[in-house]
């Protein structure tokens, strides 16, 4: 599967398994992406998923992957209790440690925002040299 499919498929399965709405959108069908990024992009919706189902209590997820400028923003929304931003960055937890780490890996950015009672985003954006 391509990038796009394994993502949509992932998005169903998570849906269909633990009853968490989950959409899922691109503005791209298919990708031409060297493997290591595509797989870099699809483990960081993979945790932000499995971090979904532990921590946050939501009932609907909203991700979208798009590509503009020679860049792939991936973007993971969740409407579930949110946490103190502040307190999870000191606490380094390995999951959201290991999301970073591959981004930055990707020669990427990477951002987590969220509020107790708001929800979580997660955006990353990679750089794509076709």
């Amino acid at each position: 599967l391509g990038l796009v499919s394994a993502m949509e498929w992932q998005s169903e399965e998570f849906e269909k398994r633990f009853k968490i709405s989950t959409i899922f959108r691109s503005n791209v069908n298919t990708i031409d992406i060297e493997p290591e990024i595509a797989t870099g992009i699809f483990r960081v919706f993979q945790e932000s998923l499995t971090n979904v189902l532990r921590h946050s209590r939501a009932t609907e997820v909203r991700a979208s992957l798009q590509y503009e400028d020679d860049e792939l923003t991936l973007d993971i929304t969740d409407n579930g209790v949110g946490f103190n931003s502040d307190e999870i960055e000191n606490k380094k937890t390995l999951g959201l440690l290991g999301m970073k780490e591959r981004t930055l890996m990707m020669g990427g950015t990477y951002n987590i925002s969220s509020k107790p009672g708001e929800g979580t985003a997660v955006v990353i954006s990679v750089p794509i040299h076709r």
